[in-house]
């Protein structure tokens, strides 16, 4: 199985199923959308052909991208491309197969199911992964499993290492009219890399740290991991066993032949800083005069929407600030004019345990790229009157001491929870539809409306205890402290 040759990305059209090659997609334009059974599969797989895409293909401006966005490529451009790597993406080759290290020696084979996230963790549920869904995987999803693994997942544990982002981090990607266009989307020029990676030049020619293997216990600076390297980095010491028969994928279900195991071992090394993902926002806090760079992920149910800013926004002081995925700084020029879909996804963690799986479209109104500050005002609102309710329900549960009683019930979490339930639509919404020269009045509307479901929950859950004697007091000093919330969240000079 080699993934510059052979058919292995799974789409779906008009109703039809097949796997095609990276060459049909990027020269045939291929009609079609990715369709795997998990969203985190398919996450990972159109992250994957991205990076591959990067690899081969590097534009030198945004001219140049713009032309591979508007047209097919050529089978001779792409054969072209593709001399001097082939080995690189070739899953069972003798010495260096894809995203793994050969001889790696263990006690015992492990199942497939541990690369596939969150199907063997304690927490898993058969209605959420059914039994045997990674008993065989076929060359194409256990190519997409390495990846992910070795990109998305938290490390295994015990000592195995977790990605160059850190564990489960939040990645973002532009959506394009068509999966062709998407990829292309996400391949960052030469002048971008050269403004994230100012070591580009130095490193351009390095080679994947599977097929140029790093020492044990090295320590190595971010800023000696090139765009290559980093994007096909394998933190991990794996090893596919050799396929031995041909079965149904219990992934895709395609009649292919099977892997159902490897072999896996601790390796441990030291990367100094945050190495610049193409997409994944960096967040940073200075200390000591030092700076300390990490990526954001889903430590919540709080959802996705509450993250937006810092995946759109760039804002710094001399304490702290974030700094957009470079897919992101390079779309503010290359797409500013026009209204923009970005795919984010990830998971949320407990260590090794997978916890919740995130794969969501998002859109954003023409303008984006000029009106941060709206967006930024957008979420800040949403969340300030989460904030206000929760207050005043916290008023309620535990009063003030030696002044008023608390009611001793917490409804805090699950009003929180509706909130976000009540909110999701009006949030997404604000954000695709907000006309950014009309914005005073336009987050005055969202204002009115969160206004509007905050009081409505405030009625809702407190209705059971106003005929509560012992309760009235907690329940006037709640109200009083929301009225008082709502009141500061008005713009000045309005009234509520």
């Amino acid at each position: 199985m080699n993934l510059l040759t052979d058919a292995w990305i799974p789409i779906q059209h008009q109703g039809n199923y097949q796997k095609i090659t990276l060459k049909q997609l990027l020269c045939d334009e291929q009609k079609g959308e990715l369709c795997l059974p998990r969203d985190d599969m398919e996450l990972a797989c159109l992250q994957l052909i991205c990076a591959m895409t990067q690899v081969l293909f590097i534009p030198r401006d945004k001219k140049a991208l713009g032309q591979y966005v508007k047209e097919p490529i050529t089978p001779e451009v792409y054969a072209e491309a593709c001399e001097g790597k082939i080995d690189w993406f070739d899953l069972d080759h003798p010495e260096t197969p894809f995203m793994q290290i050969r001889g790696v020696k263990a006690a015992q084979p492990t199942p497939m199911d541990k690369l596939l996230a969150g199907v063997a963790d304690g927490t898993n549920k058969a209605f959420v992964n059914p039994q045997g869904l990674a008993e065989a995987l076929c060359g194409g999803c256990v190519a997409i499993a390495l990846f992910n693994a070795a990109n998305n997942c938290p490390s295994m544990g015990g000592g195995f290492k977790g990605s160059l982002r850190g564990s489960t981090a939040i990645t973002i990607l532009i959506k394009g009219r068509s999966l062709r266009e998407t990829i292309w989307l996400n391949v960052l020029t030469e002048e971008t890399v050269e403004t994230v990676m100012p070591w580009y030049p130095e490193t351009k020619d390095q080679l994947p740290n599977y097929l140029d293997k790093i020492k044990a216990e090295a320590k190595i600076p971010a800023s000696a991991i090139g765009l290559n390297r980093g994007l096909l980095w394998q933190p991990a010491h794996f090893e596919l066993l050799p396929s031995q028969s041909s079965a149904n994928c219990s992934c895709c279900g395609c009649y292919e032949p099977v892997y159902n195991s490897f072999n896996k071992a601790k390796f441990n090394y030291t990367v100094n800083s945050a190495w610049p993902h193409p997409l994944s926002t960096r967040i940073f806090t200075v200390k000591k005069g030092e700076r300390e760079e990490k990526f954001p992920s889903f430590t919540t149910t709080a959802p996705t929407w509450t993250h937006m800013s810092r995946l759109v926004v760039d804002k710094q002081n001399d304490k702290e600030g974030q700094q957009t995925a470079p897919v992101i700084q390079q779309a503010r020029t290359f797409t500013a004019a026009d209204k923009i879909q970005l795919i984010i996804g990830g998971y949320r963690n407990n260590q090794a345990t997978i916890l919740e799986r995130r794969h969501e479209l998002f859109s954003l109104a023409q303008g984006w790229a000029e009106h941060g500050d709206v967006i930024q005002q957008v979420i800040d609102r949403g969340l300030a009157y989460k904030t206000a309710i929760r207050k005043a329900l916290y008023l309620f549960a535990v009063g003030i001491k030696d002044k008023v009683n608390g009611s001793g019930i917490n409804l805090c979490n699950p009003v929180e929870a509706t909130y976000y339930q009540r909110t999701e639509n009006l949030m997404h919404n604000s954000l695709a539809a907000i006309k950014f020269e009309a914005s005073q009045d336009e987050l005055q509307a969202l204002n009115n409306q969160l206004k509007a479901i905050v009081v409505s929950l405030f009625n809702q859950s407190t209705e059971p205890y106003r005929q509560e004697p012992k309760m009235l007091k907690a329940l006037a000093l709640a109200r009083r402290s929301l009225h008082k919330s709502l009141k500061e969240l008005e713009p000045q000079g309005e009234t509520p």
